[in-house]
């Protein structure tokens, strides 16, 4: 973190100092007493069931510089002599305008993505390509909110060149405050998918949202854009900066063609960008997967990185934990852990590797409730499931709640009712997977974060012991 005064952080936020000195040096921003370190400086936050102010004599007993409280506070004993005390109308406005104060005294280029799917991965494989040639920042973790983005800021230091960003957002505006924080100059949007469909009533309403990054860009700034997704391509029509586009269609300038999958851990495919074609081998299957390395490519031509060198970066990819990654069991069997999420077009995607990938015996798909869909919900889970029987899955296993569709979908769809099951929680389908599972079988672990369908993965791996992962 680039160095802060108290001094500097009272005018950014508009605050007062209440005790300490404006010379004081804070090494850090937390709002959370578990994860804070000495020098921090702690910002108490009033959220729907916590209120930060509590915490405060925690935070300063484990080390914290000070904390930032509302005007209001009233510390409840002696304010401890060394420390600090900042008062402001809104410690989250604070914590913002910190971030864009901050953020504004970094020199190096930012890039933000937003999307309905995938953002966690580009942003990943996108860092890997070009970290052998630039000094890059990622978001960590999925701090993409504007409580996580913020924080995440906090981790830019001098020496990065880089630094790559995850938009998320659950209403509109809040891209549209984000990038006043984090003032991107390059934008990637991934796609416009059926998610969050609880907030929103359509996907033009979802494209809206998601178009308030380009809205944001600066006029000399860099879109990268998905022009096989037509809502991603309408807004990209209206930004009149540079751009770039990526896709498998014809008219992509950074295209994917003759997609092959060679194994769950090896998929080809020819690239086309900069007037030249090159051979690709990734260590992962899903046409999905090769979309996603394809924005990172965007990005390092225009930072003028040789295509040459991130074609060979390809191979050494590796995905985010819990999407998709590879476990091969003691006794044969394999699973595909892409438990940290979901949403219908995700969840399609998934279901074309399970039922591609060569050498397996038994397909079963594990597809937990796919959450904050809205009145659509039932249909688009029921959609699932026809098209998972569509697909010849062997066995498909809904998790909870409306996931019930799903298997109602496969049967309706032909799949025989013993071979389409529902439970009501991760436990019980784990406690059934556990007995059926055998060698050369294939198994897809997938659902929303609110169904935990990672105690699934967990509750296999504590059974059965992995010989090897893909991670």
């Amino acid at each position: 973190m680039l160095q802060l005064t108290a001094g500097e952080i009272e005018s950014a936020i508009r605050g007062h100092i209440e005790y300490g000195s404006r010379a004081t040096v804070v090494s850090g921003i937390s709002i959370d007493t578990r994860s804070l370190k000495p020098g921090d400086l702690f910002f108490a936050i009033r959220g729907p069931n916590q209120d930060g102010h509590r915490f405060i004599p925690e935070a300063l007993s484990k080390g914290a510089a000070g904390a930032v409280a509302e005007n209001g506070f009233a510390y409840p004993a002696v304010f401890p002599p060394g420390r600090l005390l900042l008062k402001a109308a809104d410690t989250h406005q604070a914590l913002k305008d910190l971030a864009a104060f901050y953020r504004r005294r970094w020199s190096g280029t930012l890039v933000a993505i937003t999307g309905s799917m995938g953002k966690t991965t580009t942003k990943e494989f996108a860092a890997q390509i070009l970290e052998r040639k630039l000094c890059v920042y990622r978001t960590p973790g999925n701090y993409n909110n504007l409580f996580g983005l913020p924080l995440a800021l906090f981790g830019l230091e001098s020496a990065h060149d880089l630094g790559i960003f995850e938009m998320g957002m659950s209403a509109p505006g809040e891209i549209a405050e984000m990038c006043r924080i984090a003032a991107p100059s390059i934008g990637i949007i991934t796609n416009i998918a059926p998610v969050h469909l609880e907030f929103f009533s359509s996907l033009e309403e979802i494209a809206r949202a998601k178009g308030e990054l380009v809205d944001a860009l600066p006029l000399d700034g860099l879109l990268i854009h998905n022009t096989d997704d037509p809502l991603v391509e309408a807004l990209a029509d209206r930004f009149p900066g540079v751009k770039c586009s990526f896709g498998f269609t014809e008219r992509a300038q950074v295209r994917a063609e003759h997609f092959e999958i060679r194994s769950l851990q090896e998929s080809r495919f020819r690239l086309s960008c900069a007037g030249a074609v090159f051979n690709c081998i990734v260590p992962f299957a899903g046409k999905h997967n090769i979309m996603n390395t394809l924005p990172g490519i965007a990005l390092g031509m225009k930072l003028r990185v040789e295509p040459e060198h991130m074609v060979q970066c390809l191979p050494r990819l590796r995905q985010p934990s819990m999407r998709g990654g590879i476990l091969n069991f003691r006794q044969g069997f394999t699973v595909i852990d892409d438990s940290y999420n979901s949403n219908p077009r995700a969840l399609m995607q998934m279901i074309e590797v399970l039922a591609t990938v060569p050498c397996y015996d038994r397909r079963i798909l594990l597809a937990g409730e796919m959450l904050e869909l809205g009145k659509e919900s039932p249909s688009l889970h029921c959609e699932c499931g026809r098209f998972a029987a569509g697909h010849k899955i062997d066995l498909v296993i809904g998790v909870q709640g409306m996931a019930r569709e799903i298997v109602r979908g496969a049967v309706e769809s032909g799949l025989d009712d013993s071979r389409a099951l529902f439970f009501a929680t991760p436990e019980a389908a784990l406690n059934f997977v556990a007995d059926f599972l055998r060698a050369r079988d294939l198994v897809l672990i997938k659902g929303s974060r609110g169904v935990h369908m990672e105690k699934i993965v967990q509750g296999l791996c504590a059974r059965f012991g992995v010989a090897s992962n893909g991670l």
